[in-house]
């Protein structure tokens, strides 16, 4: 991988929306944030490991909350380099409503956010990307873009594949995002061909490709030429493979669970920061999985700080270690 004078360093490709977030069952009492899957990963990989140089490739626009954002990034040590910004565009919008099981449902306004756009803006700003260990996007950064930006994506993560950096694709189906299954099978199998890590969710397998069980993912990944990736499967927790072969089941037993709001993306920001600090996959499995049970114990996609701590000692705890 690319070697750079800060560390090991992790580049984020996605959206960065105002987030509503209504609690208590009511909606008469809403917090709002900032959030959004790759961000949420992003923020969660600089918590645990301060010493990664974090980046964010975006777009947002030059309305309130998009001068707020920058702060929100400067806050959590986000690298802002990556991010254009459009005239006649602004920052979507999102609402959380959560059920008394800590499920959530979601709605958008997004039409004119300006991370739709962000290919053409950074094209005509001729951004560069340069010391990258790792690029991480997903399927939702896909589902929000045109067809030619869509391609337009998966071409700039594979010239950066081919320059070294390695490529990391969860799939975060989001069915209104998409024209129909077969539209999101052909761009997930885009960004599976490239990835050197994959992160699928088996429910979002089942809904796409209609895969009914962990089996079928991994054969199908395999048949992709992906040689590293983690099923997140339900109740059977995760399950992470190399070269085919399983290495390690993980169950995912939380103390409480609160909202389920970036459990997968907490989860996928640690194992990246896991493995840029060289740790092995069951090793990077049990820190993200630490990580992904504290999540859940609070509202909203950005929990308290103090979460992070608590998630390393479980997880020194787990594996009998003194330091992580």
């Amino acid at each position: 991988m690319p070697q750079n004078n800060h560390g090991k360093s992790l580049l984020a490709i996605g959206e960065c929306m105002v987030e509503l977030a209504s609690f208590d069952h009511s909606e008469e009492l809403c917090r709002l944030g900032f959030a959004g899957d790759t961000l949420n990963a992003l923020i969660y990989a600089k918590r645990w490991d301060s010493s990664l140089k974090c980046a964010f490739y975006s777009a947002i626009g030059v309305d309130n909350f998009s001068n707020k954002v920058l702060s929100f990034f400067e806050r959590h040590e986000i690298d802002a380099e990556y991010v254009a910004r459009s005239r006649n565009r602004n920052i979507g919008l999102y609402s959380i409503v959560i059920d008394r099981e800590g499920e959530r449902s979601f709605d958008y306004w997004r039409e004119q956010s300006a991370a739709r756009s962000m290919m053409s803006l950074h094209q005509a700003r001729n951004t560069v990307i340069k010391d990258v260990d790792i690029i991480f996007f997903s399927g939702i950064a896909l589902s929000i873009m045109s067809e030619n930006d869509k391609q337009n994506l998966i071409e700039l993560v594979s010239a950066c594949k081919s320059g070294g950096v390695k490529i990391a694709f969860d799939p975060n189906y989001r069915p209104a995002m998409w024209s129909g299954h077969d539209h999101a099978k052909l761009w997930f199998d885009k960004a599976y061909q490239l990835s050197d890590i994959a992160l699928p969710g088996l429910d979002d397998h089942r809904a796409v490709y209609g895969h009914e069980n962990v089996n079928d993912i991994v054969d199908h990944l395999n048949s992709l030429g992906c040689r590293e990736f983690v099923v997140k499967a339900g109740k059977q927790g995760m399950l992470a493979y190399v070269d085919g072969v399983c290495v390690c089941q993980q169950p995912f037993k939380p103390e409480k669970q609160t909202d389920t709001t970036a459990a997968g993306d907490s989860f996928a920001g640690v194992y990246l920061a896991a493995r840029l600090n060289d740790k092995d996959v069951a090793t990077s499995v049990a820190a993200a999985d630490a990580m992904a049970r504290q999540v859940v114990q609070y509202h909203g996609a950005i929990v308290p700080q103090e979460s992070t701590e608590k998630a390393k000692n479980e997880f020194k705890q787990q594996c009998g270690k003194g330091e992580y």
